[in-house]
C-alpha cells in the first residue's frame, strides 16, 4: 500500500516545517517524514532555547562556503523576508543589536508556529518515520519504517551530522549520495577545543573577557574577542565557537594548531607592564589565574600571549552545526534543485555552507527552503497549463 501526495519533504527541522508551510499554504498535498518523536527537535534547542532565527547584520562574510553562492542567496533572501514570513504564522519578533529572536524570547514559539501553520494548512506528519531508500522512476518511490509514499517532488531537509542528542544524523548524506550527489569531509562547527595541559583543569568555571587567536603552524589564522569559556579539557564560547571549524580542518590534516590568550585586549604590553608594577596581576584576570601568572616566567607575556596547544574539537555530538556537506555546485542557486536529479531538492544544514553563531545557520535553512518552495510553486504552476 502507498501513500500519494504531491510533495515528500524528508526532515522536520527548520528547512522543513518552513518549506512544507509554505507549499501548503498554496494547496499543495504535503507530507513531512520525521525520523525523530517530535519535530523540530534541534530547532527547539537553538540558541540556549532562545531561537537567534536570523540577524540584520547579514552578508556571505558571516559564512564558510562558495561566496558567490551565498551572496546571490542572501540577495534574495534578505532578513526582513524571513520576518515577515514569520508574521503570516503569528511569530512575532524582536531585534537586539541586530540579532533577531521570537518576541517571546523562546524557541517552542517558533517550532509550536510552524506546528499549527502544518496543522491549519492540511501538512501530514510522520514522525518516528525513518526514510531507508528513495527511487525514482516517473516518480519518486520512498520506503519508510512507516510504509511506502509517492510523490512527484522530494525536498531532503534533513540537517547534518551535528548534535545526535537533538537528531544529527547521517542519514541525509546517504540519501544524497543515492543521487549521485557527492559530500565534502564533514567538520564540528560551532563547538569548543581540547587543549593541552593541566591549566585548564585548574582554572575551570572561569570565564576571560579577552581576545582569542587561532595559529595554524605558527601563522594567525583567526581571533575574536569575547566572553572566553574555561572547561576542564579547554576552552568554549562563542569566540571559540567562531573558529571552530577552522582548527577542526587543520587538526585533521596533522598540522600544528594553537591558541593564544589576552586576558586584557584593551592594554599594551608596556601599559600591562606598568600596571602590574603598580598594582600586581590580581585587577587583570579571574582569581584562579592570578597564582599561575605570579609564578610564570614573565606575566606581561602570560597576560597578552598565553600560548598553547590545540589537540581536538568537542566533536560533532556537542557541535551546533555541520561544516561541509554537499557542495553547493551541485544545486541550482536560484531553485535549490539537484542538478543530479529534476524534481529533487537540498536543503539548509545538508549543504557544505556554515555560518558564525548569531542567528546566520537558521537563516541560510530558513531561505533555501523559501527559494525551493517558491521553485515547486512555479514548477506546479507551468505544469497545470
Amino acid at each position: 500500500m502507498k501513500t500519494q501526495c504531491d510533495v515528500i519533504v524528508v526532515g522536520g527541522g527548520a528547512s522543513g516545517l518552513l518549506c512544507a508551510v509554505m507549499l501548503a499554504r498554496k494547496g499543495v498535498q504535503v507530507t513531512v517524514l520525521e525520523k525523530n518523536h517530535r519535530i523540530g527537535k534541534k530547532l527547539s534547542a537553538t540558541g540556549n532555547g532562545r531561537c537567534n532565527f536570523t540577524n540584520l547584520h547579514m552578508n556571505e562574510n558571516c559564512y564558510y562556503g562558495n561566496s558567490e553562492f551565498i551572496s546571490h542567496l542572501l540577495t534574495e533572501v534578505p532578513a526582513k523576508c524571513v520576518i515577515a514570513e514569520f508574521e503570516k504564522y503569528g511569530i512575532l519578533h524582536r531585534e537586539k543589536d541586530g540579532y533577531v529572536y521570537p518576541h517571546t524570547n523562546q524557541a517552542a514559539t517558533v517550532v509550536n508556529g510552524l506546528y499549527h501553520a502544518c496543522t491549519q494548512f492540511g501538512v501530514t506528519i510522520y514522525e518516528d518515520c525513518e526514510v531507508e531508500q528513495i527511487t525514482k522512476k516517473k516518480e519518486f518511490l520512498v520506503h519508510t519504517s512507516k510504509g511506502d509514499f509517492n510523490s512527484a517532488y522530494v525536498v531532503l531537509a534533513t540537517g547534518g551530522k551535528a548534535g545526535k542528542e537533538s537528531g544529527g544524523s547521517e542519514s541525509g548524506y546517504s540519501l544524497a549520495e543515492s543521487f549521485h550527489h557527492t559530500v565534502t569531509k564533514l567538520y564540528p562547527g560551532l563547538t569548543g577545543l581540547v587543549c593541552d595541559g593541566v591549566v585548564w583543569n585548574k582554572t575551570a568555571g572561569t570565564r576571560v573577557q579577552g581576545t582569542i587567536s587561532l595559529m595554524i603552524d605558527g601563522k594567525t589564522e583567526a581571533f575574536e574577542t569575547g566572553e572566553i569559556q574555561i572547561v576542564k579539557n579547554g576552552v568554549s564560547g562563542i569566540p571559540v565557537f567562531q573558529m571552530c571549524r577552522i582548527a577542526a580542518k587543520a587538526l585533521d590534516e596533522n598540522r600544528l594548531v594553537e591558541g593564544v590568550i589576552d586576558f586584557v585586549p584593551s592594554l599594551s604590553k608596556e601599559e600591562v607592564k606598568n600596571w602590574i608594577k603598580k598594582h600586581g596581576v590580581e585587577g587583570l584576570l579571574p582569581q584562579k589565574w592570578v597564582s599561575l601568572c605570579k609564578r610564570a616566567k614573565n606575566p606581561v607575556e602570560f597576560v597578552k600571549t598565553f600560548r598553547f596547544v590545540i589537540r581536538d574539537t568537542f566533536g560533532m555530538e556537542r557541535a551546533q552545526v555541520t561544516a561541509g556537506g554537499v557542495p553547493v555546485e551541485e544545486v541550482v542557486q536560484d531553485s535549490m534543485e539537484s542538478k543530479k536529479e529534476k524534481q529533487l531538492y537540498l536543503l539548509g544544514e545538508l549543504l557544505d555552507v556554515d555560518g558564525i553563531c548569531g542567528g546566520y545557520n537558521l537563516h541560510f535553512a530558513w531561505s533555501t527552503a523559501m527559494i525551493a518552495a517558491k521553485h515547486i510553486l512555479q514548477l506546479r504552476k507551468e505544469n497545470e497549463k
